[in-house]
This record gives structure tokens, C-alpha cells and sequence, in this order.
């Protein structure tokens, strides 16, 4: 090889390590331009009641469906809470995951370090749309965009009834990953998939059921596959999940069952209707259970066959995840 070529070879060398280091500015000033996005959603047109039967409602489905303390909950207070006791919703806890350190916020209305300062909109909006109060897209953590009219009201009020409590929670801390994964796949905030009904279905009914299910207790969020770095459902719905860390001890990882009709795989398939019912009512059996029973124990009647019987239309997935319980220690 001539010293003309290898000239040439230093050349293009250099070219392609310019292109390089110009793609990875550009991804770095791209991943940096979108870290604190803000959002135009509209806030619901939603206004705190003092209606003891509303507030009745937002405690049975902050407290009892979609188990809001689960995250929310004092974290000085977790045995309690397991108890079923009605623990300060004053955050803290924290998920530390691939994207980052995810901290639970305080949403007691203390007007420091809570929602206290926040309109009745804003709560709303951040329920519904996933913005926050200062416009930024909220982690897609908190599912409960389905909410029906009704019960965004009861929610909104019962949780103006509680009592403040001064509980200041740190900021969220994303990892180089987290950065990318904000300024990608969770760049936008999360709105319903559809529009939600302004008032809230009842009894043991598929509809009920199906609200229930997909937009209140959301048994697909833990029943389902998610891939641990970006959070995304990559299992069939329903179908059971592994790799699922109980938060009172880490070194435990549980798997969320199958709970679809399957006759060999899926818990549905193998239980009655009253066996479900039954179930739900004997609350946890299993010491240390992620599943939030205390909460669900105390749902009523007309609702849990409601979910039965829409769980036995969702498409059967033969899926074995494995046994309950896994000691990691």
C-alpha cells in the first residue's frame, strides 16, 4: 500500500470519526432540548365538593380500587397500610429502576409540600391528561385516565378532605438512560385512550366490570409483561408478569399471575364466580403479597363479580409465569 493510500484511508478515518462525533452532539442537544417540555391540555371542568356521598365515593375508589396509598402512602407507616388502615397519602416512597430514581409525590393538600396550592383543574388535568401543575408531562405511572366525570369529582374532593401533612419529597433523578427515555418515548404525557364516561357505571355488570378493570383498579398494569427500563406492556394482556420486586423487601420478586379464563394457565379459568368473590373478600393470604388486598377485601360485592364477569370476556392467554413467589435473597 502506497503512502498516497493510506492518506486516503486517514482521511476517510477522519471523515467517518467527524460524523460520529457530529451525531452524538446532535443526540445530546436533542436529548437536552426536551427535558422540560411543557403542555397546553385543557384542565376538566372540575370543582371540589363538600357532598359527604361524593367524598364517600373518592375515598372507596382512592382507597379501596385504585389503591392510591399503594404508592402515595406514608412510608413510616407501610404495616399499617397493609392492615388496611387509612394512612396519610404524604408520598416519599421511591422506585429505583434502569431511567432514574422515581419518587412518589406528597398529594395531601398541604400547601408546601403537597396539592394544597393546586385548583381543582389541575388536579383533574394531572389524573386525566398526565400534566402537571407547571405544564411538564407526568410519568405514566399513575394510570387513572379512564376515570368517568363522576368519580375525577369524588377523587378531586376526598382528597381536599384529607388533612395536610408537610412532607417534602425529592425530585425525581434520571439516569443518562432516563434522559433519553424523557426526551423519547416518554416526551408526551398520556391522555385516555378514549373518551371517558361522565358517569360512573354500577353493579355486577360488563360495563361496570369492564370500567374497573381497565380504568380504576387497572388489573392489567401488574398482570401484564412490562419491559423494566422503559415501563412499556411487552406481554399479552392479562397474561401474568415476572421480575415484580415487593416493596417492603426487595430481595423478594414476585409474579403476578395469569388471570385470564385459560382453562391450564390462567387463574380465571379455574375459579367460580363465588370462588372469586370469596377470594377477594379473604383479603392476603400470602405474607408480604404486593397485590393490594387490604384495599380490595373491602370492595363490594356487585363490583367484584362485575369484574369476573368481564375478566371471562378478555382473549384467554396460556401463559404459566411461574410460581407466586420467588425468595431472591
Amino acid at each position: 500500500m502506497t503512502g498516497e493510500d493510506m492518506s486516503v484511508i486517514r482521511k476517510i478515518l477522519l471523515a467517518l470519526l467527524g460524523l460520529v462525533v457530529l451525531v452524538i452532539v446532535a443526540c445530546v442537544v436533542f436529548v437536552a432540548s426536551r427535558q422540560n417540555l411543557k403542555f397546553d391540555k385543557p384542565y376538566p371542568a372540575v370543582a371540589a365538593s363538600t357532598d359527604s356521598a361524593v367524598i364517600a365515593r373518592g375515598h372507596y375508589v382512592v382507597r379501596n380500587l385504585a389503591n392510591c396509598y399503594a404508592c402515595h402512602g406514608d412510608t413510616t407507616q407501610h404495616p399499617a397500610a397493609m392492615e388496611g388502615a387509612d394512612v396519610p397519602l404524604s408520598g416519599g416512597y421511591y422506585f429505583d429502576i434502569p431511567p432514574g430514581k422515581f419518587y412518589v409525590r406528597n398529594i395531601t393538600p398541604d400547601q408546601e409540600t403537597g396539592i394544597g396550592t393546586f385548583s381543582d383543574g389541575a388536579i383533574a388535568r394531572a389524573l386525566r391528561f398526565g400534566v402537571g401543575h407547571d405544564g411538564r408531562a407526568l410519568l405514566p405511572f399513575m394510570e387513572m385516565q379512564g376515570l368517568s366525570d363522576e368519580d375525577l369529582v369524588a377523587v378531586v374532593s376526598y382528597l381536599r378532605s384529607q388533612p395536610p401533612v408537610h412532607n417534602l419529597v425529592p425530585m425525581h433523578k434520571y439516569t443518562l438512560l432516563g434522559n433519553v427515555v424523557k426526551a423519547t418515548m416518554l416526551a408526551n404525557p398520556v391522555g385516555p385512550k378514549s373518551t371517558p364516561p361522565v358517569e360512573t357505571p354500577h353493579g355486577a355488570t360488563l360495563e361496570n366490570g369492564k370500567y374497573l378493570v381497565e380504568a380504576v383498579t387497572n388489573c392489567w398494569a401488574c398482570h401484564t409483561q412490562r419491559d423494566e427500563k422503559t415501563g412499556q406492556l411487552i406481554g399479552p394482556r392479562f397474561g401474568g408478569a415476572t421480575g415484580f420486586t415487593e416493596v417492603s423487601d426487595p430481595g423478594h420478586v414476585w409474579a403476578p399471575p395469569n388471570i385470564t379464563s385459560d382453562p391450564t394457565t390462567g387463574r380465571l379459568g379455574q375459579m367460580s364466580e363465588d370462588e372469586f368473590v370469596t377470594r377477594f373478600k379473604a383479603g392476603r393470604l400470602l405474607p408480604g403479597s404486593p397485590m393490594p388486598w387490604q384495599g380490595f377485601m373491602k370492595m363490594s360485592e356487585d363490583d367484584l363479580r362485575a369484574m369476573y364477569r368481564y375478566l371471562q370476556t378478555v382473549p384467554a392467554v396460556t401463559r404459566d409465569v411461574g410460581p407466586p413467589v420467588t425468595d431472591a435473597k
